[in-house]
């Protein structure tokens, strides 16, 4: 345990962006320490050494660390550097981030690159960001299950990927003050709170001692065995990982594996197959022969450098129907217990052609997950520059990209390829990733969905704040009321929006998309919004999920008051289906949002009111008023705003919206049905699994 303060502090700096690391890095030495054009245009990581507060501290800036197009061994190569110039280790790891440039990937980015380091560095972190969080909330996220037209609704956050980190991060968060004195003095305090909390002088950076010596998968393993090998404690190996030649007995240190390969071609697919488990190369069918007769999953089993393997060869997806597709993907995955380690998407190196992009583009949107996929490049030459060179083009870059950014590249006459699978493999153990289980299948469309969802609804927020720009410049100071007309009656949903919108004459156009206009009436200034009929209209399901939704997103903050106008006379069966239908997809919670405006002729006025009507006044919250061709828009507004005053100003918003179908979503047992109907049927099936082992 640490009782005295540290007098000695080793950090390094990790981060995307070299300007910001480099700010960072001055500050805390309170001069230009680390000169932003050299660091900028170097990818050599700079360490410095300098007496601040009565310490003598050393910043190792690991510039470019974190770019996507490094490979493995670069990576592993640059850790192992940043080690050893922050001997005998680190004491803490800023992480240096910008909220307007972090994503998802770069988080699993992050993680791996810190268990390379050790598995306690993610202890030994403090997230440090340099500008200023944008508080812009996601509109939706919506949840497809694979029956048509039933929809479910889940509330999303925006890109809280660096809000996840933070959690992990055992030194939490830290904001990055360059005007303040005292931000140094907190990080400092902050390194020894850690320190004390984990019991430790430093960390202590072994991982990449023993198992990421291995991870280097482009290059000979020997060209960095000497930075490798300096690290060692007492110069020897970890002898849990020592094994025989290829294929031999298992040791107690090689975890079982499981592997999907999948891809176009079909040949490719086999030969990498034989050589992750260690089989020799026999000569190949033709391709055209080979894809007559591989039209299921293929399970084989072998065995290299001591580590028993499972391999599933996946048929060509885009050769199937889709109940062979379904079926098949199940089963790969049914087929590896307890779940698939990693998948490995095997393509040539060479330009795709349109079958290799349609099925690329097929298993991405099937299973849906990048921490679970790596891209194997192969070539039947020696691995030269010119064939990495290749790899580095925008094509070969994006495919990357589409599954998590990790890539190898493999020549299939290599002699040294089973070293090359061996050290893959033990790359896979490093992310310590949890397996691909048959319950992630199910979920993926559904994350899939949502996700593509989210990236739509983006779009919309631009539009939103257009509007709310149009808003300040017509009424700065007036007060704001949002309005959605609805109902299946186009005529009297015309008459109210002219009436408050101040026009003669304008009829509801035959629109199925919801239309914003704004007006100035009695000093507010009003947003109106007519939601299009949602009964017996020509709507798919689909798209009158998507108008609800945008009536509701296209008022801000929130809808104010719905309007619903009905005659003053018994309703037929499409208005009565009209407003089931508003109540079904808004929920009991419109209630109080509800304003129901009963239309009389001059020559029927009365203030009793049939007892259909009454019934549907008080099944929408009781809220109603009476009028008419004579009826003065004063008189109405004045009747709104007394609503808006009774709900003290809260709006029906689209997270109210959203919350109401999430309720909806917790009784969702039908996917646990089918889920459970599914596993019944593999388990029926399971013997009729073609299994081949070699």
């Amino acid at each position: 345990m640490i009782e005295e303060e540290v007098r000695d502090l080793r950090i390094v700096l990790l981060g995307k962006n070299v300007s910001e690391n480099n700010h960072v890095g001055n500050i805390i030495f309170g001069t230009a320490a680390f000169d932003s054009k050299a660091c900028s245009s170097s990818s050599q990581q700079h360490s410095i050494s300098g007496k601040v507060e009565e310490r003598h501290i050393t910043v190792i800036n690991t510039s470019h660390l974190l770019q996507p197009d490094l490979t493995l061994h670069q990576i592993i190569q640059r850790v192992t550097e940043c080690v050893s110039q922050s001997a005998p280790g680190p004491h803490v790891i800023l992480l240096v981030l910008q909220y307007n440039d972090f994503s998802e990937e770069d988080r699993h980015r992050v993680k791996y690159v810190l268990k390379l380091f050790s598995e306690k560095a993610i202890k030994h972190t403090i997230v440090v960001t340099t500008d200023q969080e944008m508080r812009t909330t996601k509109l939706a996220s919506m949840v497809v299950n694979n029956t048509v037209g039933n929809f479910r609704w889940a509330p999303m956050v925006t890109n809280n990927s660096i809000t996840k980190l933070i959690k992990e991060c055992g030194g939490g968060h830290l904001k990055f003050d360059r005007n303040n004195a005292g931000w140094r003095s907190e990080m400092i305090r902050r390194i020894e709170d850690i320190l004390k909390k984990e019991h430790e002088e430093f960390l202590i950076c072994n991982m990449y001692e023993d198992e990421c010596v291995g991870v280097s998968v482009d290059e000979d393993p020997s060209s960095s065995g000497g930075s490798v090998q300096d690290g060692k404690k007492d110069g020897k190996l970890n002898q849990s990982t020592k094994t025989g030649s290829d294929g031999g007995g298992i040791t107690s240190g090689k975890t079982k594996m499981n592997i999907v390969l999948c891809g176009y071609n079909t040949t490719l697919k086999s030969s990498v197959s034989k050589m992750i488990r260690g089989k020799p190369q026999k000569e190949s069918k033709p391709q055209k022969e080979i894809e007559k007769e591989s039209k299921v999953c293929v399970k084989k089993e072998g065995q290299i450098h001591g580590r028993q393997i499972t391999v599933i060869e996946l048929p060509a997806l885009t050769r199937l129907s889709k109940e062979e597709v379904m079926r098949e993907t199940l089963n790969c995955v049914s087929l590896c217990d307890p779940g698939v380690h990693h998948f490995i998407l095997v393509t040539p190196v060479t330009p795709l052609t349109n079958e290799d992009k349609a099925e690329m583009e097929k298993i991405t949107r099937i299973f849906y997950s990048k921490e679970h996929f790596m891209v194997l490049f192969t070539s039947d030459h020696t691995i030269d520059k010119s064939v990495s060179d290749s790899v580095s083009y925008e094509e070969s870059q994006r495919v990357a990209s589409l599954y998590g950014s990790w890539y190898n590249i493999m020549g299939l006459k290599n002699n040294r390829n089973s070293v090359q699978i061996s050290k893959i493999m033990d790359c896979i153990d490093t992310f310590k990733t949890e397996p691909y289980s048959l319950q992630t299948y199910m979920r993926a469309p559904e994350k899939r969905v949502r996700h593509e969802l989210e990236e739509k609804l983006s779009v919309r927020e631009n539009e939103i704040k257009e509007l709310q720009e149009k808003i300040k410049t017509l009424a700065p100071e007036g007060v704001k009321l949002n309005l959605v007309v609805c109902g299946s009656d186009r005529r009297l949903k015309s008459f109210i929006s002219n009436l408050i919108l101040n026009q003669r004459d304008r009829r509801s156009e035959l629109s199925s998309e919801c239309v914003r206009r704004d007006v100035k009436v009695c000093e507010h200034l009003i947003s109106l919004v007519e939601l299009p009929a949602l009964f017996n209209t020509q709507l798919a399901e689909e798209e009158v999920m998507r108008q609800t939704l945008r009536c509701v997103s296209l008022c801000d903050p929130g809808v104010h008051v719905f309007i619903i106008i009905i005659p003053d006379a018994p309703l037929n069966n499409e208005d009565r289906a009209e407003m089931e239908k508003i109540q079904r997809i808004f929920s009991s919670r419109i209630n109080k949002h509800i304003m129901i405006l009963i239309y009389q002729n001059p020559e029927h006025q009365t203030a009793d009111l049939n007892e259909e009507t009454q019934s549907v006044i008080e099944s929408f919250g009781g809220h109603h008023h009476f009028i008419g061709p004579n009826t003065q828009v004063s008189i109405l507004m004045e009747k709104l705003m007394q609503m808006v005053e009774e709900n003290s100003g809260v709006c029906f918003s689209t997270e109210t919206l959203l919350e109401a179908h999430m309720e909806k979503l917790q009784k969702f047992e039908e996917m646990k049905t089918k889920i459970h109907s599914l596993e019944t049927w593999f388990q029926s099936k399971g013997n009729d699994q073609k299994i081949c082992v070699d």
